[in-house]
């Protein structure tokens, strides 16, 4: 581990310790990550990168009193690009978790910055409003929580939560993010026999109303049935200008084209998102999950389409090119897509991942496998394929292959 990571974990657990005035020594986990990704793309031209990543992942947990809890976990983070060599190091340091909890009776109030995961699904998650996570990532850093304020009430079968909170959205508005928002809302939990089910209403500034549900039926002991939904009032999403054809084609003297803006961003009212599934578990530990999900707040498939179409005419334009990375910029690429998940638990911890969308008939293929060395050290090794024809959605990304290997070592 280089000296920057050490001296700067020291300065973190002392300044915590002190902040905290508790006995509580910090979890701290040490990652080093190499990544090759290699493709040719319609859009992006020949692409080829290699990162080396290394986090430093550190968290406390404290109780400064009775029935009382501090949470912080954070992740210092170094990237160093070995190709291209344009491209700089870059370093940051990131709060996830930093909140403080006290439990009275039935209750339990916190305050600060919360991962909270409400979903019941793996590849789309509708009700992950407040901790947004990449399920599809190769060993990525920790996704960090939001600010909020919050009240559960937990009893035997059933639970409530009340909380307002900032939500920072994941859609990209020409290569901006938006700011973030506030809002509140509850959420009802209900456990019944092999049923569990929950309801949750929230409004936000700028969002505007959002209603979601969620269920997990449990047929035996090794399959079941689960399945959330969510409406939103108001969102981003992209969407292709279709311009006028023109009046005469181009001849002697005449441009062959027009270099004008084929994607654009636009706000929306009323969408649906939905994902539903089948879970089974084997008693020797593997588990398959098998899902279908529509997100109406994706680009539609005709606005794909039409993109395809004009990759099929002349070269395009650099405004043309640069704009058509708009359709990249939501959360998911296209509103259908069909996905399953194989993995299983033990020393050894393989997973594949194939995730289709027939709109635009691609294809992604994700192994991963982890090997616990001991109760310290682990060894990944990941590979993600993007298959499909060149102008499916996920070869315009500009990847074909992309291969992940490092280890952790928890202290």
């Amino acid at each position: 581990m280089s000296l920057w990571y050490l001296m700067t974990a020291v300065a973190l657990s002392c300044g915590l310790s002190f902040s905290l005035s508790v006995q509580a020594q910090p979890d701290v986990q040490y990652r080093v990550l190499g990544s090759v990704a290699k493709g040719d793309s319609l859009l992006r031209g020949p692409q080829r990168q290699q990162l080396l990543l290394q986090t430093l992942d550190l968290q406390w947990q404290g109780q400064p009193g009775a029935h009382q809890q501090w949470q912080l976990a954070g992740t210092l983070w170094r990237t160093d690009p070995q190709q291209p060599a344009s491209v700089t190091s870059e370093q940051k340091l990131e709060f996830s978790e930093a909140y403080w909890s006290i439990d009275a009776g039935n209750w339990s109030f916190s305050a600060g910055k919360r991962k909270r995961d409400f979903d019941v699904n793996y590849g789309l998650r509708p009700l992950d409003l407040f901790s947004p996570n990449d399920t599809l990532a190769l060993y990525t850093v920790v996704a960090p929580g939001v600010w909020q304020a919050a009240a559960d009430w937990f009893g035997a079968d059933n639970a409530w939560t009340l909380l307002c909170n900032q939500t920072v959205q994941v859609f990209r508005r020409y290569g901006q993010t938006l700011p973030a928002s506030t809002g509140c809302g509850a959420r009802y939990y209900q456990q019944a026999g092999d049923l569990e089910w929950q309801v949750l209403a929230h409004y936000d500034e700028d969002i505007g109303w959002r209603f979601g549900a969620s269920q997990v039926w449990v047929l035996n002991e090794g399959l079941a049935l689960q399945g959330s939904l969510l409406w939103q009032q108001h969102y981003w999403t992209n969407q292709w200008v279709q311009w006028p054809a023109p009046l005469k084609p181009a001849g002697a003297g005449i441009r062959a084209g027009i270099d004008r803006p084929l994607a654009d961003a636009v706000q929306q009212q009323a969408a649906w998102q939905l994902s539903t599934g089948l879970n089974y578990t084997h008693a020797d530990g593997w588990n398959l999950l098998l899902e279908y999900s529509y997100d109406g707040q994706a680009s539609a498939d005709q606005h794909w389409q039409a993109l395809q179409h004009r990759l099929q005419g002349p070269v395009l334009q650099p405004l043309e090119r640069q704009s058509s990375l708009q359709l990249f910029s939501g959360r998911q690429l296209t509103r259908q897509q069909w996905l399953l998940h194989l993995r299983a638990e033990g020393d050894w911890q393989p997973s594949l991942t194939l995730l289709y969308q027939p709109a635009v008939t691609g294809l992604l293929i994700s192994g991963a496998v982890s090997y616990s060395v001991s109760d310290k050290l682990k060894i990944n090794l990941g590979i993600k394929h993007f298959a499909g024809p060149a102008d499916s959605s996920f070869r315009l990304l500009g990847k074909k292959h992309e291969v992940v290997a490092g280890a952790q070592y928890a202290f």
